[in-house]
């Protein structure tokens, strides 16, 4: 084995090695105290080791799997938020399409797991508390009526935010919005997927 190889072989070693200190640490951090260490802080932490490491070792020249590896986790990290909102959200309901247009008291949560979920509130008597909807897998559109004051909080893991003349779309999208004397207040979240706020 040449000294070259020998290097890349040790560097790629330590990279490991520090990784695995990392993942240790903050294990004892989270089962010794009331922490919860999150997937979306050791991702990219581990990602600033492996940088770190090809920073190192680029007068080598060479650098083994180092570089698939920060690949790797860079996907990952882009990744983590959507999959942390992902199974954070409800797998309940059905496949494919339901319309919701509740006449009453509209229910205080709508979810659905796969394909789309239209609720219309346009004839909906308003609940006191916050509506919350959400779509696992597909698209959600939720109709609100014309003239009512809304606070809307959107969020997706994947995919396009489209709240009244708001938008936002990519990876782990957000929008808040607060209307003067709200009396309508939505949470809407997909994990994979679009959501659509509109006045009917």
């Amino acid at each position: 084995m040449t000294e070259g190889a020998r290097r890349t072989l040790r560097l790629g070693h330590v990279v490991v090695g520090a990784m695995l200190v990392l993942i240790g640490a903050l294990w004892i951090v989270e089962a010794t105290g009331d922490i919860d260490v999150a997937w979306t802080v050791i991702l990219p932490s581990a990602l600033i080791i492996v940088g770190a490491a090809l920073v190192y070792g680029s007068r080598t020249g060479r650098h083994g799997g180092l570089i698939t590896l920060g690949v790797l986790l860079t996907v990952a990290v882009l990744l983590a938020s959507a999959i942390d909102v992902l199974v954070d959200i409800p797998i309940r309901g059905g496949v494919g399409e339901s319309m919701q247009r509740p006449t009453g008291t509209a229910e205080s949560e709508y979810h659905w797991a796969l394909g789309k979920m239209t609720v219309d509130l346009t004839d909906a008597t308003l609940p006191g508390g916050p509506i919350e909807l959400t779509v696992a897998m597909g698209e959600l559109v939720v109709i609100i009526p014309a003239g009512v004051a809304v606070e809307i909080e959107a969020d997706a893991g994947i995919g396009e935010l489209e709240i009244l003349d708001h938008n936002e779309s990519g990876v782990d999208p957000d929008l808040t919005i607060e209307e003067p004397g709200a009396t309508l207040h939505l949470i809407t979240r997909v994990g994979l997927g679009r959501v659509e706020v509109r006045r009917g």
